[in-house]
């Protein structure tokens, strides 16, 4: 499925480059028909660890999350719904929950860990 998928939408789940790019591009594809891509655990993990490596920046992590969020392409197994969709929606909001910081994107690998 994730072969014929539009490459900016897998792009912008990886954060693979800066976001102003991905979340355009991501957006534009996503106004057509066509696959879906699939958000897992893995993924939202690698993007916390680059957070907290400092290869991404942190106070970068809730727009990306927005941008996850909005995208009607993206997916989400059944079994991760409710914590991903519970993570999207918390670290795309700092304001209604807390400010995003190294310590808020541990203690997330922490719960996708045990959960």
């Amino acid at each position: 499925m994730e072969s014929d998928a539009c490459p900016a939408l897998t792009s912008l789940i990886r954060w693979e480059s800066s976001l102003d790019g991905l979340i355009e591009a991501a957006n534009r594809c996503d106004r057509h028909e066509g696959p879906s891509v699939r958000l897992d655990r893995d993924a939202v993990r690698n993007v916390l660890q680059r957070c907290i490596s400092g290869s991404a920046d942190v106070l970068e992590l809730s727009r990306w999350a927005g941008a996850v969020h909005m995208l009607e392409r993206v997916e989400i197994d059944e079994v991760d719904v409710d914590l991903l969709t519970q993570f999207l929606f918390e670290v795309s909001s700092p304001e209604l929950f807390e400010p995003i910081t190294v310590d808020v994107c541990q203690r997330w690998i922490s719960r996708m860990e045990h959960v």
